[in-house]
């Protein structure tokens, strides 16, 4: 029987597709049981926006040098020929998958990467095989006993190294201690026996929503009700500045929403507008609700990014804050999504935060 896989990696603009980051690299390279065709899909695309530093940093690939690349728009159709019916394998599949199912949604596709191929997420093989050890992409090339040392992350290098990696370590036929992987890996799974409380993240509180109001107040075209408020830390309210994780709580104290504020100002800049509580409409709506079924108060707690650096692995406070606010927000939000009720949507959880527990306790 043949087996087809195809081995994925991207390169991007920064961490968070949902933040309008595009890929400015794309590689799949093919394997037919278990040998390297030589076939693969590679390209360099022209991202349409700025790139962030740290990024570039990380792939040294600049704006002036994707000018004249394409759009994924025009590379979409072949891209997706080419995976069609085959077991894709990404290290990180959620980040990868993310960031291809955004492009695909923007140029107009309505079908989704796990549509037109199994999904293979070989961090969660490395964790499984491995537990308690590094799941990066270096560390496994290392223990696979490869000499290559990576400098710029390449798509299509690291694409071609992964597949090496996964042919030495998870299915190697010529390894007695290893069960070749043949079932779908899903891509992401909820923290299950764990109860996230404030306290558990380190944070504290801040202000409390108390109750609504009839009367409005005008903002941007509209007229939003108004949200009385409490202020219960003051200097965290107006003195612990972004890019910081805010939480908020039920009136049983059960934590419902998990947001970021990445600007390096603080919580009330963030909150307040015209003396009131202002927030994106569909979470403010949840909040109205609430207080209009007496189910108030509503706690919100905080922590600064700053705060958390020294309880972070360093390969991780190591990153710019504001990339360490989105990449905690995605990850504590996947592991607690069955909790999270006001959380209307997920992120892909960035390189590296899935390697460890990043609680704060």
């Amino acid at each position: 029987m043949v087996k087809r896989q195809i081995f994925i990696d991207t390169e991007t603009t920064g961490l968070s597709a949902s933040g309008g980051h595009r890929i400015v690299e794309l590689a799949a390279v093919e394997a037919i049981n278990r040998k390297l065709t030589g076939k693969s899909f590679h390209t360099y695309l022209n991202p349409g926006r700025a790139i962030d530093p740290y990024a570039q940093k990380v792939h040294g690939l600049s704006i002036e040098f994707l000018a004249d690349k394409p759009r994924f728009a025009d590379i979409a159709e072949g891209f997706m020929t080419f995976l069609q019916g085959s077991e894709c394998l990404m290290h990180n599949a959620p980040f990868d998958t993310g960031f291809i199912n955004a492009e695909l949604e923007a140029a107009g596709y309505s079908d989704r990467l796990q549509q037109i191929a199994d999904i293979v997420c070989t961090v969660n093989l490395a964790k499984s095989r491995y537990p308690g050890e590094s799941a990066s992409l270096d560390s496994l090339i290392q223990r696979s006993g490869n000499s290559t040392k990576r400098g710029h992350h390449s798509a299509l290098e690291d694409a071609q190294l992964l597949a090496d990696v996964y042919f030495r370590l998870f299915d190697n036929p010529t390894d007695e201690s290893i069960s070749p992987i043949r079932t779908r890996t899903p891509i992401t799974k909820p923290f299950a026996g764990q109860t996230i409380t404030p306290e558990r993240l380190g944070m504290e509180k801040t202000i409390e929503l108390t109750a609504s109001r009839a009367e409005t107040f005008f903002y941007r075209d509209m007229h939003k009700r108004i949200i009385d408020h409490r202020v219960v830390n003051e200097m965290r309210w107006k003195g612990v500045v972004g890019p910081l994780l805010y939480a908020v709580a039920d009136h049983a104290g059960q934590v419902r929403y998990l947001g970021k504020w990445v600007t390096s100002t603080a919580l009330n800049a963030r909150w307040i507008r015209h003396k009131t509580i202002h927030h994106q409409e569909s979470t403010r709506n949840i909040y109205l609700s609430e207080l209009d079924a007496g189910r108030g108060p509503l706690a919100v707690w905080s922590i600064s990014v700053d705060e958390l650096k020294r309880k972070l692995p360093s390969n991780v406070s190591a990153l710019h804050p504001k990339d360490i606010a989105v990449g905690l927000e995605a990850l504590w939000i996947q592991r607690w999504k069955d909790q999270l009720k006001w959380n209307t949507r997920t992120e892909p959880v960035p390189m590296g935060f899935g390697d460890g527990d990043y609680w704060c306790n």
